[in-house]
């Protein structure tokens, strides 16, 4: 199927932690192998791949239908929830805050600066889709060691990702490992079958979660 990755597995890579001010610096942390996201169109076909009775067309069809009436409900205002996956909900990101007298005549255009889309996954004793209980649903498989050139921001003094290059655990650990090689290069996606490593923009910190 077009866009499919062709391991069940979730792929793991370790990422070292750079940032010197924190407890964890110099160690590696999970950060998850992400692969190149499928369409519209690669969707459906993996829904196809579970036995679906419906034709190509009709699911495409149903899954555009969603991606218009959403964001049209979100709009309103109005959450969404799809039992088992999750909720989808509007929140706004505050531009400044105001006194009670200011509330009388403002403008809401001058007090939110953004309205952005949450999705919280389901919790539920059933259907949990976030955290420990989701990972044990996970085929994990470490993969790759994430080397990271960086340089440091001259603007917030930060260190910024400039090229990451996947070199293969087995190879990381080898004694005959003396620098940078393996299936990184300047295109962005993960580094499952059929992929290739790729440049991520960012700060140098842990994996995707900052350790301690």
């Amino acid at each position: 199927m077009a866009g499919i990755v062709n391991s069940p597995a979730l792929g793991i890579n370790f990422k070292q932690n750079k940032l010197e001010h924190t407890a964890g610096f110099g160690k590696y942390y999970p950060e998850v192998d992400r692969q190149k996201t499928i369409s519209t169109r690669g969707f459906a076909e993996h829904m196809i791949a579970h036995g679906s009775k419906y034709q190509l067309e009709d699911i495409q069809a149903i899954l555009r239908m969603f991606s218009t009436c959403l964001p049209e409900l979100l709009a309103m205002g109005i959450g969404v929830k799809f039992d088992g996956l999750g909720i989808f909900m509007p929140y706004a990101e505050a531009k400044k805050g105001i006194t009670k007298a200011e509330m009388a005549d403002v403008n809401p255009r001058d007090v939110v600066k953004a309205i952005h889309i949450r999705f919280i996954p389901d919790s539920t004793k059933l259907d949990d889709l976030s955290g420990p209980a989701f990972a044990d649903r996970c085929s994990l498989e470490l993969r790759n060691v994430v080397v990271v050139d960086t340089v440091k921001d001259p603007q917030t003094n930060k260190l910024v990702e400039r090229l990451r290059t996947l070199v293969p655990i087995d190879t990381f650990l080898s004694d005959n490992y003396s620098g940078v090689s393996g299936n990184g290069g300047t295109t962005p996606g993960g580094s499952g079958p059929g992929s290739n490593g790729g440049v991520t923009p960012g700060e140098a910190g842990n994996g995707d979660d900052e350790g301690e």
